[in-house]
């Protein structure tokens, strides 16, 4: 667990412990600075890792090549796990077995419904126009876990599943587990700041690896949803940041751009009417 030492951790850690599978170890990667903010988390399987590095994923890095057991989890700092997500997350991936990373679905910790949803009506069909034009995905339910060269990126809805699990092209970076064979153990967002894409990034290198993704739709994690609102060096890091996944994905650069731009003018337009 990459953290910084937020307020939400102690109740990350606290859920998870709480769940049907205890986890044998957690290792909190701080940097070294900031590793007082977590001194008080005297629990008997939580490691502090203090790491002479700064970013989520070069701090997430250290962890992985530290991890002792043969199951490793990467989970964000304030995610909560519903009770048998580790469970489930565990049966579907010892089921799969190496070369496979299992994630959970995220549902909206204010609302209880899922972070990301395949719309129906006339809402559903301007997001579709919007996510088909502009960032390169399929058409309604095929843009579940779907992944476009430009970076664009597509979630699941539990709502539309069949099955308790189901391939995709990717994963979101706050909740996933592998074997830790199959870790990638390279510090490889390539970025001072915020990591921007860095879960696209990370599926791509762990499918150049021979791995495939999978979404287990029993598995629930809840969140915020994230701000909406951006600064101008927050745009630009994004920008920077989408440009590199879709090199990494052979996409079209322009593309590429105009897509994060539009992204995030959609956010702030969004941002400032619901204030």
């Amino acid at each position: 667990m990459a953290t910084l030492g937020g307020a939400q951790i102690a109740r990350t850690i606290a859920e998870m412990n709480r769940g049907s599978v205890r986890p044998t170890e957690i290792l909190i990667c701080i940097p070294e600075e900031d590793a007082h903010r977590v001194a008080t988390l005297s629990i008997d399987n939580v490691h502090i890792v203090p790491t002479k590095v700064r970013g989520q994923v070069a701090q997430r890095a250290e962890g992985f090549r530290q991890a002792s057991c043969p199951v490793v989890m990467q989970l964000d700092d304030d995610i909560l796990l519903a009770s048998d997500a580790i469970e489930a997350l565990m049966a579907s991936l010892v089921a799969l077995g190496r070369g496979h990373v299992v994630g959970a679905v995220f549902y909206n910790s204010v609302t209880a419904e899922p972070l990301s949803k395949i719309d129906a009506g006339l809402r559903g069909f301007i997001i579709n126009l919007y996510e088909t034009t502009v960032r390169g995905l399929p058409w309604g339910k095929r843009r579940m876990g779907a992944l476009s060269k430009i970076g664009g990126c597509g979630s699941v809805d539990p709502r539309c599943c069949d099955e308790d699990l189901v391939t995709t092209a990717w994963l979101p970076g706050g909740c996933s587990l592998s074997f830790r064979e199959d870790l990638v153990l390279d510090a490889f967002f390539p970025f001072r700041g915020k990591a921007y894409s860095e879960d696209i990034i990370h599926s791509c290198l762990r499918a150049r690896k021979g791995m495939t993704h999978h979404v287990a739709v029993t598995a629930k994690a809840t969140i915020l949803p994230p701000e909406r609102g951006v600064t101008r060096d927050s745009a630009m890091a994004e920008i920077r940041a989408r440009r590199y996944a879709a090199q990494m994905l052979g996409g079209n650069m322009a593309r590429a751009t105009f897509a994060a731009i539009l992204d995030i003018v959609r956010r702030q337009v969004a941002a400032l009417l619901a204030r």
